[in-house]
């Protein structure tokens, strides 16, 4: 009998440390992650208690694996299911992530802010490591370039990594307004952080990334002055630490570019020639995708299937940088119009749009601004077509919709 205590406490505790070491090596190298999660994966198999499959309130949270369910039996309708199963491995986590944390863990097991100063910890250390990457690039190596974007944000696209970042910053922020239980993180040490992750998302030069930090900053900002929390020593480090902004914005000439060519393309949008042009590019591929959608705008063309039509698509009409560097819609929402049509757009929006009100009525703002930044980047990148995003979507919304679903039963 103590036998199997023992070993029941020692499979609650790995499980306990598997989800706190894959939420710290998130935003690190996408190898490391990937077999993470195989062995994750391969531990949980094997010590599930699958008979949480057969509540039918479980079911409702298993809600989340349409995500990947829906384009599977597209492809096997279709008969394509051979041809682009390669697609549909890219985002397998959004079918084996809610089936492992619902027949591995205990409603509230989990603690979020664990989980989040994990995170945080990851993130941070993966950004010092990739500016101290960078200073050694650029003194050591003289590599005059190596400060700009892919050059410093080695493990994920910057786009992808400034979203990890500003999903920290978030949190810091919002934990700064009220204490989130297993997140002490003190005043002083809040700012440096998020005043050092904000320096990087600006030297990343992603411009989703700009938007959604200054945007986190105004509102948060306001918040705090409203609430009358903003004290001095919050101010003194504030104003210390915003002299390196000031000399990065004015020193460094890839940020100029991209701020230039930003707020150009936002005053007059059909004055833009360059054709290889990140903003001028994205038009291009929402315009292409509005004509696809509208072929088959019920039921989408399917998983892969959509994209091979986009780069047909460019083809005809002449878009033939686009058609060479094989993009994709850049909008994640107008990608799953194009691949799963009303259906699967009405299932994203569902854990989106919808879940973003319901997440603020429960008062669970974690998942508030975790969705909100999701939302954000959906509008500019197809996130869910990439390992760095589909992971951290299916970790971070399966977590945090299970906390909300827990929470709103026990009320109920």
């Amino acid at each position: 009998m103590k036998l199997q205590l023992i070993n029941s406490l020692n499979k609650e505790n790995i499980l306990k440390l598997f989800i706190l070491i894959i939420a710290f090596i998130l935003p690190f190298e996408k190898i490391i992650i990937r077999y993470s999660l195989v062995f994750f994966a391969l531990f949980c198999l094997f010590i599930a208690d699958y008979k949480r499959l057969t509540d039918r309130q479980n079911w409702i949270k298993l809600g989340l694996i349409s995500l990947w369910i829906l384009p599977f039996l597209q492809l096997l309708i279709l008969n394509k299911l051979d041809v682009y199963w390669e697609h549909l491995m890219t985002k397998l986590t959004l079918l084996i992530i809610p089936i492992l944390v619902l027949t591995c863990y205990k409603p509230y097991d989990i603690k979020i802010g664990k989980l989040l100063r994990f995170f945080t910890l990851g993130c941070l250390f993966s950004a010092l490591f990739c500016m101290l990457n960078s200073l050694f690039s650029y003194y050591f190596l003289e590599n005059v370039k190596a400060f700009n974007y892919s050059s410093l944000s080695i493990f994920h696209h910057p786009g992808y990594f400034t979203m990890y970042l500003n999903f920290v910053i978030g949190i810091i922020y919002l934990a700064l307004l009220k204490p989130i239980e297993f997140f002490n993180i003190s005043i002083k040490w809040s700012i440096i952080i998020i005043s050092f992750l904000s320096l990087f998302i600006l030297i990343a030069s992603s411009r989703t990334g700009w938007i959604t930090n200054i945007l986190l900053h105004t509102i948060f900002l306001t918040i705090i002055i409203i609430n009358k929390k903003f004290n001095k020593k919050i101010f003194f480090y504030v104003l210390i630490l915003l002299i390196p902004f000031v000399s990065v914005i004015y020193i460094n000439p890839t940020i100029k570019l991209r701020f230039n060519e930003l707020v150009r393309n936002a005053i007059n949008l059909e004055n833009t020639k360059k054709v290889s042009s990140s903003s001028n590019v994205r038009r291009k591929t929402w315009l292409t995708s509005t004509k696809l959608i509208k072929e088959k705008w019920l039921l989408g063309y399917g998983t892969g299937i959509g994209k091979k039509a986009l780069q047909e698509q460019y083809k005809k009409d002449g878009y033939d940088y686009m058609y060479k560097k094989n993009f994709n819609a850049h909008n994640q929402f107008l990608q799953v119009l194009i691949d799963h049509g009303l259906i699967g757009f009405l299932i994203l929006s569902f854990y989106t749009f919808i879940m973003i009100y319901n997440s603020i009525i429960e008062k669970k703002f974690i998942y508030t601004i975790f969705l909100s930044i999701m939302i954000l980047n959906f509008l500019t990148e197809s996130i869910l077509e990439t390992q760095s995003g589909v992971i951290f979507f299916a970790f971070f919304n399966t977590i945090l919709f299970f906390d909300w679903f827990n929470l709103k039963t026990l009320k109920n």
